[in-house]
Order: C-alpha cells, then structure tokens, then sequence
C-alpha cells in the first residue's frame, strides 16, 4: 500500500508539472520539478523504514548527479533547435548516462 502512496505523489508532480507547462508557466511548472519534495519525500519513508543510516549516503549520492544533469539540460537546451525534440531529448538522455557514469568511476 505504501509504494501505491509512492507512485500517486510521484504522479501527482509530474502531472502538476505538466498542467503548469501547458499553461505557458514554465519557471512555475520547472520550480515545481526541482523543489525538493520528491527528495524530501524520499528521505522520510527511507528514515521510517530504515532509519537515519541510509539517509545520509543517499543525500551524498544526490550531489554525484548535478553534472550530469546539468549536462543533460544544456545538452538538450542547446540541440532543440537544431536537431527537434525527440533527438535532442534521446542525445540528453545519453549524455546523462554517459556523464553519470563517468562520474562514478572518477569520483
């Protein structure tokens, strides 16, 4: 029941996200996807069932994927244009991976 709970709230975001982009209200509907909700969602199911101990190495493991995706908006930011949408969005997808996992065996 509770992963049911899980999957709604995680919807519920991404259809709020996209109400707010079909209206036109992109910063409101990109505010939406980036607040931390969905972390800070994660956290308090994660201490509950586990306690504080996975908590911590999640948080940390969060922070190895603001290059990849930074990389991933940029890629796509950048490529949209020129190369339409579902090849810019599968070249950031790409690029995304690719960077993540660069990431995990430098650092």
């Amino acid at each position: 029941m509770k992963y049911a709970l899980y999957f709604v709230i995680g919807g519920a975001v991404v259809s709020l996200t996209t109400y707010l982009g079909s209206l036109g209200k992109s910063w409101l509907a990109a505010f939406v996807t980036t607040f931390p909700a969905l972390t800070g969602l994660t956290f308090i199911p994660m201490y509950l069932n586990a306690g504080v101990e996975p908590t911590g190495p999640y948080a940390r493991n969060l922070l190895y994927f603001v290059i990849p995706w930074l990389a991933y908006v940029g890629f796509y930011l950048v490529t949209i244009d020129r190369f339409g949408f579902w090849l810019a969005l599968t070249g950031a997808v790409a690029l995304f991976v690719g960077v993540s996992a660069v990431t995990k065996l430098v650092l």
